[in-house]
């Protein structure tokens, strides 16, 4: 899903940009931006749809970053769900791929469909909704420091799904149920097996079961010696976004350090998730590209302008002097208030120097 304020990947790696990266001679017209809050900035985030919960304002239907041969294109249908997720290579046809979703009439997703080269896919899943009116956790729940996929920590009404892989003679499925108790605590249980061509048999079946503590209404803290991490904390604000987040995780690149404490202060605005604050509690690696400590910076329209973090071993104080600074500046926008160019300022983490990359997004709408 789409990356919330993150760090352009091939920034941080250093990789070049195109003739379109170069800021035109001639400057843009006037245009007028209806900066108004949309009405949906006043619904809560988990019952947004996937466009309003991406901050995209206005009916888009298609967008995706054009200054590369390669980039991710994300489509909406009228309503606002996401409909097609591609990977388009546009050197390489032959490695375009992508997720297609589907929708009940209650606009709750009910098939997950990945498209490669064949005609039909081999790998979806199915999805069910018998919670009403709950606000699920799955299983799935970390967001890495950019908070990439933290729109998907939660789905309201969501109560099993069940992903199936095709193999040429087998197929592997998973499957997750989401149940609530009288506490009101959330039990997850995962099954995972594979059923052989002609047989009805279950091989190889695995489960993992835990519980996810509730208040409010709302996902709060998760402890089992069954997982990886641990969820400590999770206060939200009005709108249902995320406020604070803590979690410990395994480090899977510092060993000795056991577990880390992330610890998160989301930005509190109507818009979108994304984060203000990050600390790792442990030990950076360059290797994941995991940071120290981050801050970030953003502007009226809560769009990021500044990125300061560091991958030393001093935890953030104020008035640290960050490791690397990145900054997004000469904002333009269309009429409705999304940006289409910016021009980025980073460091790249493996090489240093500065990169500097005048990025344009290509937005359609449905008129």
């Amino acid at each position: 899903m789409l990356c919330l304020c993150a760090v352009n990947s091939c920034d941080l790696l250093g990789g070049p940009g195109s003739e379109e990266n170069k800021k035109p001679s001639d400057e843009p017209d006037i245009i007028e931006v209806d900066w108004s809050d949309p009405a949906w900035y006043s619904t809560n985030f988990w019952e947004r749809t996937d466009r309003q919960k991406a901050g995209l304002r206005g009916p888009v239907k298609k967008w995706h970053i054009s200054n590369y041969t390669t980039y991710d294109e994300y489509e909406y249908d009228a309503a606002g769900h996401l409909i097609r997720e591609a990977y388009v290579n546009t050197d390489n046809p032959q490695n375009n791929h992508e997720w297609r979703y589907t929708y009940d009439a209650d606009g709750h997703r009910t098939r997950k469909e990945y498209f490669g080269s064949e005609d039909s896919p081999a790998d979806y899943t199915i999805y069910e909704y018998d919670n009403p009116g709950k606000f699920v956790a799955l299983e799935w729940f970390m967001m890495g420091p950019s908070v990439v996929g933290a729109e998907d920590g939660i789905c309201k009404d969501l109560s099993k799904t069940i992903r199936v892989v095709e193999q040429p003679l087998s197929k592997n499925y998973s499957e997750t149920s989401y149940t609530f108790g009288e506490d009101g605590n959330l039990t997850i249980r995962q099954s995972s097996y594979s059923i052989n061509e002609g047989s009805t048999e279950k091989e190889g079946e695995t489960t993992l079961e835990y519980t996810f503590v509730y208040e409010g209404g709302y996902p709060k803290s998760l402890s089992s010696d069954q997982l990886r991490f641990e969820v400590v904390d999770i206060t939200y604000y009005p709108n249902g976004m995320y406020k604070d987040f803590e979690y410990l995780e395994e480090n899977a690149y510092n060993f000795e350090t056991g577990k880390d404490r992330h610890t998160y202060k989301m930005l509190d605005n109507p818009r979108y998730l994304t984060v203000e604050s990050f600390d790792l509690g442990g030990k950076a690696s360059y290797m994941s590209l995991t940071p120290k400590w981050i801050r970030r910076t953003y502007d009226e329209h809560f769009d990021i302008v500044r990125n300061d973090e560091s991958y030393g071993d001093d935890d953030f104080t104020e008035g640290a002097e960050p490791t690397y600074t990145d900054t997004w500046a000469e904002y333009t926008y269309d009429k409705y208030g999304n940006w289409t160019t910016r021009l980025e300022t980073v460091v790249p983490r493996y090489t240093g120097g500065t990169s500097e990359t005048r990025v344009n997004r290509v937005i359609e709408y449905f008129e």
